[in-house]
């Protein structure tokens, strides 16, 4: 015990975080939300959003469904998180059990994955593009990006490494340059290619329905707003209030991002192009094109490390993990990243579209639970002792270590979530026109829970809820 840390255990994993410890107040939590949010992924979604329809359609769109999406899903880690100083995983304990989380935890994993091989290969294709622009040549090779893209991984290893220290600082840095690289991109975007135009451009592939278009843009900003939630649990928890931890994701998750996707809708109605890293270039000329491409790069690393760290936490707080060191988790996590790039994962980034569609599929339930099981159910009170005890003896060990209501009613959405839309085909069902398949999953899987909940857990005595 003698060399017990009990601020590093709280910064890299075991412990909550108390008041004193915590070092994000809301302008910097807000600029680790604009350095996460205004990375390359919000170019990528604003020209996934050019198939659809034109550019106000997809403006307008787009800030609905980050809107709706992130103050919603917010709601539980957020505020949870920053009340209590924990991350989101352990906060997943209260309504998935001590054994459930680890289903969550998985399901987490796979995607933080595919978004780390996005942002690598984002940045690989950034610094290839420099490079080929500077030595006079059409690209690099293949084995060149490649690199480029392992290279960002180990980069990234190292700051998360570090912790949320240097991560508040890389981001306090990125965030206000990543914004002027939005300004620079909008006005040459006016400039050289004419904001009647822009406004006057046709979608590439939309729906015969532009009221379909319309929701289908909605529906996958819904995927985009939600797949922040694993970063959440893992930011709050270091801020030092509910505000901050809250209100700064209006900035950046919101505002920000929805600011970045239109000018990748923009770019891409117009130059025909929805690869940011082929566009800048074209669009800027090789100078500012290159700036550009730099400070995106640059964005790339601190929003995979922000991804990194969140998950890690999570991992670091699994039996099986705990006794392991901080950087053998993020070690092997960042090994398993590079050697899936080296294995040709980059195909993820050219069908990103399909990973805003599954998202939803996953986090849409995960949601609709977590907000009524914590504010509903639990009036907002979580006994922290039963969150960190692992054994029989924790209100949360439900039944077997796992909520089953939670995970069947969990798995039953995702199903029914398809009735309404297929995210990988981008078929749309007949429902899906009345309802979006978000919101006609996320209000029957909520009503459910929380009647079955009442009826199996509150009524019997399972999972220490406050009895009626």
């Amino acid at each position: 015990m003698a060399n017990f840390n009990a601020n590093q255990e709280s910064q890299f994993g075991l412990l909550p975080i108390l008041k004193g410890e915590r070092q994000y107040n809301i302008f910097d939590n807000s600029c680790v939300n604009v350095g996460l949010a205004i990375a390359s992924w919000c170019f990528m979604i604003g020209a996934s959003m050019a198939t659809f329809a034109g550019f106000w359609t997809c403006l307008w769109g787009t800030l609905a469904g980050n809107m709706i999406s992130v103050l919603v899903m917010t709601w539980m880690p957020c505020l949870s998180s920053s009340k209590y100083g924990i991350d989101g995983y352990s906060g997943c304990i209260s309504f998935m059990g001590v054994k459930g989380k680890n289903f969550i935890l998985g399901c987490v994993a796979i995607f933080i994955v595919g978004w780390v091989i996005v942002l690598s290969t984002m940045f690989g294709r950034s610094i290839s593009n420099i490079t080929a622009a500077f030595v006079h040549a059409d690209s690099m090779s293949y084995t060149f990006t490649t690199i480029m893209s392992i290279i960002c991984v180990f980069i990234m290893f190292l700051v998360v490494w570090k912790g949320p220290v240097v991560i508040k600082k890389f981001n306090n840095i990125v965030a206000p340059m990543m914004i002027v690289v939005i300004i620079m991109l909008s006005i040459v975007l006016t400039v050289n290619i004419g904001w009647e135009n822009i406004v006057a451009a046709e979608p590439t592939a939309p729906y015969p329905s532009k009221w379909v278009n319309f929701l289908v843009i909605v529906e996958l900003n819904f995927g985009a707003g939600l797949s922040w939630w694993p970063e959440m649990g893992g930011l709050s928890r270091l801020c030092k209030t509910s505000r901050a931890a809250y209100w700064a994701n209006l900035v950046g998750l919101v505002l920000a991002a929805t600011i970045a996707t239109a000018v990748g809708t923009a770019a891409c109605l117009t130059l025909g192009t929805d690869d940011p890293t082929t566009w800048m270039l074209k669009l800027s000329g090789v100078t500012l094109g290159v700036i550009a491409l730099l400070f995106i790069a640059i964005a790339n690393i601190t929003s995979a490390a922000t991804d990194t760290y969140a998950l890690c936490l999570g991992l670091k707080g699994t039996k099986l993990l705990q006794k392991v060191s901080w950087g053998k988790i993020v070690g092997v996590f960042s090994l398993i990243v590079a050697i899936c790039l080296a294995l040709g994962a980059d195909w993820i980034y050219d069908h990103f579209y399909i990973m805003l569609g599954v998202t939803c599929v996953f986090y849409v339930p995960m949601t609709a639970i977590a907000v009524v099981d914590y504010f509903l159910l639990r009036k907002q009170k979580l006994e922290m002792r039963s969150l960190f005890n692992m054994t029989e003896t924790s209100k949360y060990y439900f039944w077997g270590g796992i909520n089953w209501v939670a995970l069947i009613i969990f798995i039953a959405a995702a199903l029914f979530y398809l009735v309404f839309f297929n995210p990988a085909t981008l078929v749309v069902h007949k429902p899906f026109v009345y309802f979006t398949a978000s919101f006609g999953t996320f209000v029957p899987t909520a009503v459910i829970y929380w009647f079955c909940a009442k009826s199996f857990l509150v009524k019997k005595g399972v999972g220490g809820y406050p009895s009626l």
